[in-house]
Protein backbone atom coordinates (compact mmCIF):
# COMPACT_ATOMS: atom_id res chain seq x y z
CA UNK A 1 0.00 0.00 0.00
CA UNK A 2 1.28 3.45 -0.90
CA UNK A 3 2.44 5.75 1.88
CA UNK A 4 2.56 9.51 2.11
CA UNK A 5 5.65 10.92 3.86
CA UNK A 6 5.80 14.28 5.56
CA UNK A 7 8.76 15.91 7.40
CA UNK A 8 7.99 17.14 10.91
CA UNK A 9 9.26 20.15 12.78
CA UNK A 10 11.17 17.99 15.29
CA UNK A 11 13.27 16.42 12.53
CA UNK A 12 11.34 13.18 12.24
CA UNK A 13 9.45 12.01 9.18
CA UNK A 14 5.83 10.92 9.39
CA UNK A 15 4.86 8.07 7.09
CA UNK A 16 1.07 8.15 6.69
CA UNK A 17 -0.80 5.07 5.47
CA UNK A 18 -4.55 4.78 4.84
CA UNK A 19 -6.38 2.08 6.80
CA UNK A 20 -9.79 0.51 6.24
CA UNK A 21 -11.93 0.09 9.33
CA UNK A 22 -14.23 -2.83 10.09
CA UNK A 23 -17.17 -1.06 8.40
CA UNK A 24 -15.23 0.01 5.33
CA UNK A 25 -14.38 3.59 6.31
CA UNK A 26 -10.99 5.17 5.64
CA UNK A 27 -8.74 6.23 8.50
CA UNK A 28 -5.03 6.96 8.66
CA UNK A 29 -2.02 5.94 10.70
CA UNK A 30 1.28 7.81 10.86
CA UNK A 31 4.56 6.30 12.12
CA UNK A 32 8.13 7.59 12.22
CA UNK A 33 11.24 6.00 10.75
CA UNK A 34 11.51 3.65 13.74
CA UNK A 35 7.92 2.48 13.39
CA UNK A 36 6.73 4.41 16.44
CA UNK A 37 3.19 5.63 16.09
CA UNK A 38 2.77 9.37 15.75
CA UNK A 39 -0.95 9.64 15.07
CA UNK A 40 -3.86 7.40 14.17
CA UNK A 41 -7.48 8.18 13.35
CA UNK A 42 -9.71 10.19 11.06
CA UNK A 43 -8.62 13.12 8.91
CA UNK A 44 -10.62 16.11 10.16
CA UNK A 45 -11.30 19.53 8.73
CA UNK A 46 -10.01 22.04 11.27
CA UNK A 47 -12.96 24.37 10.66
CA UNK A 48 -15.44 21.58 11.42
CA UNK A 49 -13.50 20.79 14.59
CA UNK A 50 -13.79 24.41 15.70
CA UNK A 51 -10.03 25.08 15.65
CA UNK A 52 -9.34 28.78 15.23
CA UNK A 53 -7.03 29.89 12.42
CA UNK A 54 -4.59 31.33 14.93
CA UNK A 55 -4.22 27.90 16.58
CA UNK A 56 -3.28 26.13 13.34
CA UNK A 57 0.17 25.79 11.80
CA UNK A 58 0.69 28.12 8.85
CA UNK A 59 -1.17 26.97 5.73
CA UNK A 60 -2.68 23.86 7.38
CA UNK A 61 -6.39 23.09 7.09
CA UNK A 62 -6.75 19.44 8.20
CA UNK A 63 -5.43 17.35 11.07
CA UNK A 64 -5.24 13.88 12.56
CA UNK A 65 -5.71 14.21 16.34
CA UNK A 66 -2.81 12.90 18.39
CA UNK A 67 -1.12 13.38 21.75
CA UNK A 68 0.76 15.51 22.64
CA UNK A 69 0.30 17.34 19.31
CA UNK A 70 -1.94 16.76 16.31
CA UNK A 71 -0.54 15.97 12.89
CA UNK A 72 -1.39 18.81 10.51
CA UNK A 73 -1.69 18.89 6.71
CA UNK A 74 -1.92 21.52 3.99
CA UNK A 75 -4.60 21.38 1.26
CA UNK A 76 -2.07 19.85 -1.17
CA UNK A 77 -1.15 17.17 1.34
CA UNK A 78 -4.82 16.51 2.00
CA UNK A 79 -5.37 15.92 -1.73
CA UNK A 80 -2.60 13.33 -1.80
CA UNK A 81 -3.89 11.66 1.35
CA UNK A 82 -7.43 11.57 -0.03
CA UNK A 83 -6.20 9.97 -3.26
CA UNK A 84 -4.42 7.27 -1.26
CA UNK A 85 -7.52 6.72 0.83
CA UNK A 86 -9.77 6.42 -2.22
CA UNK A 87 -7.44 3.86 -3.80
CA UNK A 88 -7.34 1.81 -0.60
CA UNK A 89 -11.14 1.95 -0.33
CA UNK A 90 -11.59 0.80 -3.94
CA UNK A 91 -9.22 -2.12 -3.39
CA UNK A 92 -11.11 -3.11 -0.26
CA UNK A 93 -14.48 -2.96 -2.02
CA UNK A 94 -13.20 -5.41 -4.64
CA UNK A 95 -11.87 -7.83 -2.03
CA UNK A 96 -13.92 -10.76 -0.61
CA UNK A 97 -14.13 -8.93 2.71
CA UNK A 98 -15.48 -5.83 1.01
CA UNK A 99 -18.06 -7.79 -0.96
CA UNK A 100 -19.17 -9.59 2.18
CA UNK A 101 -19.54 -6.25 3.96
CA UNK A 102 -21.57 -4.86 1.06
CA UNK A 103 -23.88 -7.89 1.11
CA UNK A 104 -24.39 -7.42 4.85
CA UNK A 105 -25.19 -3.75 4.33
CA UNK A 106 -27.75 -4.57 1.65
CA UNK A 107 -29.39 -7.12 3.90
CA UNK A 108 -29.40 -4.66 6.79
CA UNK A 109 -30.98 -1.98 4.60
CA UNK A 110 -33.67 -4.39 3.40
CA UNK A 111 -34.49 -5.39 6.98
CA UNK A 112 -34.73 -1.76 8.03
CA UNK A 113 -37.03 -0.97 5.10
CA UNK A 114 -39.22 -3.97 5.89
CA UNK A 115 -39.43 -2.97 9.55
CA UNK A 116 -40.30 0.60 8.62
CA UNK A 117 -43.03 -0.61 6.26
CA UNK A 118 -44.39 -2.94 8.93
CA UNK A 119 -44.48 -0.11 11.47
CA UNK A 120 -46.30 2.12 9.00
CA UNK A 121 -48.90 -0.55 8.29
CA UNK A 122 -49.48 -1.37 11.96
CA UNK A 123 -50.08 2.30 12.81
CA UNK A 124 -52.55 2.77 9.97
CA UNK A 125 -56.32 2.29 10.52
CA UNK A 126 -56.19 -1.00 8.65
CA UNK A 127 -53.22 -2.09 10.72
CA UNK A 128 -55.00 -1.35 13.97
CA UNK A 129 -57.94 -3.49 12.84
CA UNK A 130 -55.51 -6.27 11.94
CA UNK A 131 -53.83 -6.08 15.34
CA UNK A 132 -57.20 -6.26 17.11
CA UNK A 133 -58.23 -9.27 15.01
CA UNK A 134 -54.97 -11.05 15.81
CA UNK A 135 -55.50 -10.42 19.51
CA UNK A 136 -59.03 -11.83 19.28
CA UNK A 137 -57.85 -14.96 17.48
CA UNK A 138 -55.04 -15.46 19.97
CA UNK A 139 -57.46 -15.21 22.89
CA UNK A 140 -59.83 -17.70 21.24
CA UNK A 141 -57.00 -20.16 20.61
CA UNK A 142 -55.85 -19.84 24.21
CA UNK A 143 -59.38 -20.54 25.45
CA UNK A 144 -59.56 -23.69 23.30
CA UNK A 145 -56.25 -24.93 24.65
CA UNK A 146 -57.35 -24.27 28.23
CA UNK A 147 -60.59 -26.17 27.60
CA UNK A 148 -58.71 -29.16 26.21
CA UNK A 149 -56.41 -29.18 29.20
CA UNK A 150 -59.35 -29.08 31.62
CA UNK A 151 -61.08 -31.92 29.76
CA UNK A 152 -58.00 -34.11 29.89
CA UNK A 153 -57.65 -33.42 33.59
CA UNK A 154 -61.30 -34.22 34.40
CA UNK A 155 -61.29 -37.45 32.33
CA UNK A 156 -58.36 -38.98 34.19
CA UNK A 157 -59.16 -41.93 36.54
CA UNK A 158 -58.98 -41.02 40.21
CA UNK A 159 -55.88 -42.21 41.93
CA UNK A 160 -56.11 -44.48 44.99
CA UNK A 161 -53.72 -44.93 47.81
CA UNK A 162 -52.23 -48.23 48.88
CA UNK A 163 -54.31 -48.26 52.07
CA UNK A 164 -57.49 -47.89 50.04
CA UNK A 165 -56.64 -50.85 47.79
CA UNK A 166 -55.67 -53.12 50.66
CA UNK A 167 -58.79 -52.44 52.73
CA UNK A 168 -59.00 -52.38 56.54
CA UNK A 169 -56.23 -54.01 58.45
CA UNK A 170 -58.54 -55.75 61.01
CA UNK A 171 -59.40 -59.41 60.50
CA UNK A 172 -62.87 -59.71 58.98
CA UNK A 173 -64.30 -63.09 57.92
CA UNK A 174 -65.41 -63.21 54.33
CA UNK A 175 -68.89 -64.62 53.61
CA UNK A 176 -68.92 -68.40 53.19
CA UNK A 177 -65.76 -69.04 55.19
CA UNK A 178 -65.47 -70.67 58.57
CA UNK A 179 -64.88 -68.33 61.43
CA UNK A 180 -61.49 -68.53 62.90
CA UNK A 181 -61.33 -69.70 66.55
CA UNK A 182 -58.43 -69.30 68.85
CA UNK A 183 -57.15 -72.57 70.21
CA UNK A 184 -56.28 -72.75 73.88
CA UNK A 185 -52.63 -72.51 74.53
CA UNK A 186 -50.89 -75.79 75.45
CA UNK A 187 -47.86 -74.09 76.82
CA UNK A 188 -47.40 -74.19 80.55
CA UNK A 189 -47.67 -70.87 82.22
CA UNK A 190 -44.53 -69.19 83.21
CA UNK A 191 -43.33 -69.75 86.73
CA UNK A 192 -46.55 -69.33 88.66
CA UNK A 193 -45.99 -69.46 92.40
CA UNK A 194 -47.71 -72.47 94.01
CA UNK A 195 -50.42 -71.80 96.56
CA UNK A 196 -50.44 -75.33 97.99
CA UNK A 197 -48.72 -75.99 101.25
CA UNK A 198 -46.16 -78.68 101.39
CA UNK A 199 -47.48 -82.10 102.58
CA UNK A 200 -44.32 -82.69 104.45
CA UNK A 201 -44.72 -82.54 108.16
Amino acid sequence: MDTFSKPLADGRTAHVTPLITLFGAVSYEAVDDDGQRIASGWLYDASERGVAIGDRPSGCTHLIPAFPAALWFTPEEVSRLSALGDAAKAAFDRSPEGQQLEAWRRGQAEREMAEAARTTVLHSPEGKVLVAERARLAAAAEAVLDGDADQRTSGRAPTTTRAETQGPTTAINSPGTRPRTRRPSTRSPRSIPSTRRSSRR
